[in-house]
């Protein structure tokens, strides 16, 4: 599939659009054109690789009690991108020097955003779901942010991120048993 270059297209209006299950996949698109791809390389595992027309990258999730997510072009052993998570807000650092803020738009809403710490927001990006299920993800920017350089890299990486953490909350809310009602010890006595 020949992908299209984000100049080339409204890059303000962006969706991801699940591909495949096994392995993992989404497709980003601008109305009808293919901008990029994000696939896993394995069922349950972090590994990633993402292909723009302007790159392809590699990311990965490393540690577990204070992680972090790199980002790598791919065949090169450098961080393009780092994204670490704080406990109020994750931060985005480009190997250029460039830094970007990255949390939650809420505590009930389920969208994040990208913005530079003066408070301009590069990205905002709303997962949609079917059922529990990650369906997709609408990422919407203003103008000026789609002309940026790292764009690109930005839209994969909080992509990335934001996909990752739903499948592990999916595989933990799986793991939980269904609510049956209560216990013998805690219901009420005839």
């Amino acid at each position: 599939m020949e992908l299209t270059p984000f100049g080339s297209v409204d890059a303000t209006s962006l969706r991801w659009l699940r591909r495949g299950e096994r392995p993992l996949a989404f497709d980003l698109l601008a109305g009808d054109s293919p901008l990029g791809s994000l696939q896993w390389n394995e069922p349950g595992g972090t590994r990633a690789k993402a292909t723009t027309s302007a790159a392809s990258w590699t990311l990965k999730r490393i540690g577990f009690l204070n992680p972090r997510v790199t980002a790598r072009v791919e065949g090169s052993d450098a961080n393009a991108a780092q994204l670490t998570v704080h406990l109020n807000y994750h931060r985005i650092e480009l190997a250029g020097g460039a830094a970007y803020r990255f949390h939650r738009a809420g505590v009930l809403v389920p969208a994040w955003k990208v913005y530079r710490d003066a408070g301009e927001e590069i990205l905002h990006v709303e997962p949609v779901r079917e059922g529990r299920t990650l369906a997709g993800g609408a990422v919407i920017s203003p103008s000026s942010a789609a002309q940026l350089p790292e764009f690109p890299l930005l839209v994969v990486l909080s992509w990335y991120f934001i996909a990752l953490a739903w499948f592990e909350d999916e595989a933990i809310a799986s793991l939980e048993a269904p609510d049956s009602g209560p216990s013998p010890a805690t219901a009420a006595p005839d």
